[in-house]
């Protein structure tokens, strides 16, 4: 399992400032994970939920570390990532803190060989995204990381879990 930052490099082309301080905090992140883990690959992180979902999988921790930026749908994600945690299960992030008026994806596509999509006009925001899914954020950490382009300064560090268990099926 790649853990951290480090699973962007060849994706995103993250600059390396941002790779080496985010890096450390995604591992410190990972090092929590109990139970069956899944870390979402951030090149294909929608078609990689769609898969794990489609198969029934349940996971008791699922890892997301810079995979944001490139998913079309920021609420559509959050809502994946619900869809295969477990009833007791932790989400853990490491996300850019927001995307807004479209800045980050268009400097993503400009160092990137593919396209990202563009968030809605309006900006998204990873913590209000997961608090809106009726997500209980026990810890949060926002971050700043100075030496890189303002798109990706702010970020947050985040652990999530359903406020309840959902209810059993028939």
């Amino acid at each position: 399992m790649t853990t951290g930052a480090r699973a962007v490099e060849r994706d995103l082309a993250a600059p390396q400032a941002l790779l080496d301080e985010v890096d450390e905090r995604c591992r410190a992140l990972a090092a929590m994970a109990v139970g069956r883990v899944f870390s979402v690959p951030a090149g294909d992180a929608e078609a990689a939920l769609r898969s794990e979902s489609r198969n029934g999988a349940r996971y008791d921790t699922v890892l997301s570390f810079m995979c944001t930026p490139q998913v079309t749908s920021l609420e559509d994600y959050v809502a994946a990532i619900e869809q295969v945690l477990a009833d007791e299960g932790w989400i853990l992030m490491v996300e850019p803190a927001g995307l807004y008026r479209g800045a980050l994806p268009r400097w993503l596509t400009a160092r990137s060989r593919r396209s990202s999509p563009l968030p809605s006009a309006g900006g998204r925001d990873v913590v209000s995204t997961v608090r809106s899914r009726g997500l209980f954020v026990t810890d949060l950490h926002r971050r700043e990381a100075t030496s890189v382009p303002p798109e990706w300064r702010q970020y947050v560090m985040l652990r999530a879990r359903r406020a309840t268990p959902r209810p059993e099926g028939p």
